[in-house]
């Protein structure tokens, strides 16, 4: 939902899945969300828009995405990391595409997390 992490983020993407475009589905928050699994309607919300961009947009790859600063999950990078993983877990059980996290950093520089 940060606007100061979507371009970094969008270019990333574009080069780590070789892609034109990027679908961006926002959520304050949305590894705490999809980690914690505790707001129905959130989930079905994101899950809903995720179905359209792999169905109907026929996207390769999804990306969950925590960042330094963030006000929807004001958890220690440590713990976004934690969060980020489960994320991939569940949306990985969802959909037989790459499901990756990415975490960006103070200087707005993402990095792919590896599990």
């Amino acid at each position: 939902m940060d606007g100061r992490v979507q371009q970094p983020v969008i270019d990333y993407l574009r080069r780590r899945f070789r892609v034109e475009y990027i679908d961006l589905i926002t959520e304050a928050g949305p590894n705490l969300i999809l980690s914690k699994q505790e707001d129905k309607t959130a989930i079905e919300s994101i899950l809903v828009r995720v179905k359209i961009s792999v169905e109907k947009h026929k996207s390769v790859g999804i990306a969950v995405i925590g960042h330094h600063d963030c006000a929807g999950n004001p958890a220690p990078r440590e713990e976004q990391i934690q969060h980020l993983h489960n994320a991939v877990q569940f949306l990985s059980q969802q959909y037989e595409i790459p499901v990756i996290a990415l975490w960006v950093d103070e200087k707005w520089q993402v990095n792919e997390i590896d599990y």
